[in-house]
This record gives structure tokens, sequence and C-alpha cells, in this order.
């Protein structure tokens, strides 16, 4: 007889009214589409704005390497116009004692009228100041650097740019431009260098509208960075050729832009680069992720936000509307949960129950009730029963000599070579107690249990667990094997099989241990 309580319960949990739920389902699905065209109108308009972002970051960067090349450009080119003056000049007066200090008192009016330059410089076929714009005392040798070397070597007329490098006279940094000076014959006669000042360079880089994060560059194409926003001592000269900007340059040309990792600090930027086109510079413009999106994100965000807290409004709404109804089908759907988690729990703890805790295989309650469910079949469909009865060898002595923990350790790994070696789904491993094992495998003839019992002594074997106390120096076990066809009292056939098992284990252990021994 139900009581009260249960039959309000059963009526909550009847089903709704058929003309109810379509409406409800309409009314769910038009405000589930309400809600996802405004999130998709906030993310169009946020995406929108993104592109537009992006539109203006590149135009950004572009325009910034462009006016880096510019500038680049205009400093080499008054270097290179000075180059040219100074070797024709040489070229007909010479740089013999009589043509020095002309040559010197040149270089220095070339000097004041060009900002931006370190100094002015003719130096012989060794390397010696022949002249220079610092003053008539000043003197000394480039022998030793490295576009004094070029020229010694290549007979190359056009303009040469190196690497930068700290002046002997003021230094400072500079960039060495120069070119070489021949005599008629073609045979070198010395080098005629420009240095620019570094410092020129960076007053044209801190002029960027660029952040901490943002940077820009320009380098040789060989890669040798020639200079660097922010400055960094450290950088100059390092070789970028293997960094992204150089390698976009080698395969898609002189100008580009996207985003690339820097090679100097391995942060991501949009980059804009421009080669020059006279000379064999490259300058590049980079703007941080933060730089493009910083405006961007606190608007996205206050878009999103507006757009899903206005959904959320509309679903508290909704939600109010539909309480009544769907409180109904969340106390059924709960029920059937609740249920369903019980249903799991009693097979989880059923599981557990059957389980020996040790070792992980079937423990005894779980080998006696499938030993009887077993000779029942066997009995019914008139097949085969075998049992596999193993004890390992010296187990007393084992925990005498190593300690109950490692005698846990030694009954787990034996578990292991067992359940490795016993094939058939069918098949049941068990603890039968202590360090007493069994095998039960319905419908297996005397040879195929044999073989799965062999097969587990190997096993164990081959775990060659020290024992000190036992013949072979390792665990070891016995095994006996027992085959029989139940009859009609099935209860007396289990009696029969273990007391069988039973005793060829025990026959084992008598003729020596570490054997298997089956009916003879």
């Amino acid at each position: 007889m139900p009581t009260q309580d249960q039959s309000i319960i059963g009526q909550r949990l009847q089903p709704l009214g058929s003309k109810k739920r379509p409406v409800l389902a309409w009314m769910s699905i038009g405000f589930a589409v309400l809600c996802a065209l405004m999130i998709l109108a906030a993310a169009w308009i946020v995406f929108s704005s993104h592109e537009v972002r992006m539109r203006e970051a590149r135009l950004t960067t572009q325009n910034m390497a462009r006016m880096l090349a510019a500038q680049a450009t205009m400093e080499i080119k008054i270097a290179d116009v000075l180059l040219e003056n100074i070797v024709e000049r040489v070229r007909h007066e010479g740089s013999g004692e009589a043509a020095r200090e002309r040559l010197r008192a040149h270089l220095e009016q070339l000097a004041k009228g060009s900002d931006g330059i370190s100094g002015l410089f003719v130096l012989d076929q060794d390397g010696a100041w022949v002249a220079s714009s610092l003053g008539a005392s000043a003197s000394g040798n480039n022998g030793e650097r490295d576009y004094f070397s070029f020229h010694k070597e290549h007979k190359q007329s056009t303009v040469h740019i190196g690497a930068p490098l700290l002046s002997k006279s003021t230094g400072h940094w500079v960039i060495p431009v120069s070119r070489r000076i021949e005599l008629a014959d073609g045979t070198f006669a010395g080098v005629a260098l420009v240095a620019l000042q570094l410092d020129s360079f960076e007053r044209a880089y801190d002029s960027l509208n660029l952040s901490e994060a943002g940077t820009a560059f320009f380098a040789l194409n060989d890669g040798t960075l020639m200079y660097r926003r922010p400055f960094d001592a450290g950088v100059i000269g390092m070789n970028v050729s293997s960094g992204d900007v150089l390698t976009a340059y080698r395969e898609k040309g002189p100008t580009g832009t996207g985003f690339m990792t820097a090679k100097v600090d391995g942060l991501e930027r949009l980059y804009s680069y421009r080669h020059l086109d006279q000379y064999p510079l490259i300058v590049a413009a980079g703007l941080s992720h933060e730089d493009i999106f910083a405006d961007w994100d606190w608007l996205a965000a206050e878009i999103l936000g507006a757009t899903f807290g206005a959904v959320a409004a509309l679903a508290w709404l909704f939600r109010k509307l539909m309480l009544q109804i769907a409180l109904r089908e969340q106390i059924e759907i709960a029920l059937r949960s609740t249920g369903a988690e019980l249903e799991k729990a009693n097979a989880g703890l059923q599981a557990m129950a059957m389980k020996d805790g040790l070792t992980g295989l079937a423990n005894r309650r779980a080998f006696d009730e499938a030993l009887d469910h077993e000779t029942r079949r066997a009995q019914r469909d008139h097949k085969l029963v075998s049992l596999i009865m193993l004890d390992v060898d010296f187990f007393k002595k084992f925990n005498d000599n190593y300690g109950h923990q490692a005698g846990d350790e030694c009954l787990r790994a034996i578990a292991g070579a067992i359940a490795a070696n016993v094939g058939r789904s069918e098949d049941l491993a068990a603890r039968y107690g202590g360090e007493e094992f069994a095998v039960l495998m319905p419908g297996a003839d005397i040879e195929g249990a044999l073989h799965v019992a062999e097969a587990i002594r190997q096993g164990v074997t081959a775990l060659n667990i020290s024992h000190a106390a036992s013949a072979t120096g390792t665990v070891t076990i016995s095994l006996g094997v027992a085959t029989i066809a139940p009859g009609q009292d099935h209860s007396a056939d289990q009696q029969i099989l273990i007391q069988q098992a039973d005793a060829l284990l025990y026959q084992s252990k008598s003729n020596g241990r570490n054997r298997v021994t089956g009916p003879t």
C-alpha cells in the first residue's frame, strides 16, 4: 500500500502533457537562437575590430620600415659621396708628403659639413693613417680591421659597409664605410674610410613610437646586426642570419610583413622589413602583441562582457519562467541518476568483495562461487573441469628471512605471473589462502591444464626472486593439476576436484618441489 509521500512523488514524476512539451521545446529553441544571434553579433564586431587593428599595425610597421630604410640610405649615401670625393682627390693628387697636408685640410672641411660623421680617414697600403679629419697630430694604424683586409684582398671599387666597431680615436661605436684606393695599374694603395656615428642611427630609432616590447633594427645581408633598439652593446655584431626576418628576406623577397620570432630575445612580434635598394642592408620594425592589441583587448572585453551580461539576464528571466516545469524534470533526472549511481556503487562493492586485496586476483569467495557455477554447467553440458592448485615453496622461511613486507611483495609478483599465463577469458585465477593459489579452467582437458601450469611455473622462476633458504636460491612454486567430468552430485565433484589437485600439489612438494604433477 503506497504512502501519501510516495503518491505525491509519483504525481510529480508523471510525464508532462503532450500539448505542453512542443510549446516548451519551441520556446527553448527560440531563446537559444536569440542568445546565439546576440553572441554571434558581438563576436563579429570583435573580430572586425581585430582585423582593423591588424591592418593598422601592418601599415604602422611598414611605414616605420620605410622611414628607417630612407634614413639608412641617406646616411650611407652621404658617406658614399664623401668616399668618391676622397678617392678621386687621392687619385689625382696622390698621398705623398707634399699632398698630405692639403688632404688633411680637405678631410677636415668635409667632416665639418657632415652631421653624424665621427671621422674621415685615408690609410696607406699598410693601414697607417695618411690623413684624417681629426687633426694634424692624430695618427694610427687600422691594418688589422676587417674592412681593410677586405679591400686588400678584393678589387671591389664600390662602397663596403663593415660591422660596427669601437673607434680607436673616440672610443664610440661607429660603422665603417670604406672604398679601395688603387694606383693607376690597379695595385692596392690603401683605403678611404668614413666612420659613421652609431648615435645618429640611435636618435632615429628612438624617435619611433615603440613601447619597451617593440623593436627595430638593421643588419647586413650576411646577418651581421648593425644596430637594434633598445640598444644593447652586447648584441652589436651578432649574426642573426638564421632569424625569421633574414630567412623571410631570402625566401620571399626584399619587403615583407608578418608575425616572426626575434633571434635576439625570442619574442614574437609583427615585423615589417625592407631591403635597401642600393646597399646590402635590411631594416625592420616590430610591434609586440601588447603594442597592437592593448586598447583592443579592453574594447573586446567590454563588448563581450556586455553581451554575455545581457544573455545572462535573459537566461535568468527565462529560467524563472520555466522553473516550475523544469523542477519536475530535474526531480525525475535526479532520481534516475541516484538509482544509476547506487547500482554502480553496488557493482563496485560487489567487485571489491570478490577480489583479494593483496594480489588483485579473485578471492576465496569468488573461487568457491565460480567452482560451484562451473561444475553445474559442466554437468549440464557434459564437459570437463580442470583445476590447478599451487603453493609457494618454503614461504614461511622466506618471511622469516626477508620479513612480511617482502613476503607480500613476493605474493603480488607471483600473482602477476599467474595472471600473465592464464590466457582464456573463462579461466579464473584466485588466491586460495595464504601462499596458496588456484586456477579454475572450465572445459580444459588435462593436457591443456598441464601446459598452463608449466607456463605459470616458468613464469615464477623467471621472476628470479632471491630466496636464500631455497635449494635453487630463488622463489619457486609447486603445482598439482586435476581434471574431472562432473556427475550427478556436483557438490561432491567439487570436493573431489580440490582434493585431487591438492594431493597432486603435495606430491610435487614430496618429489622435490618446483615442479608440476598431474594424474598418472
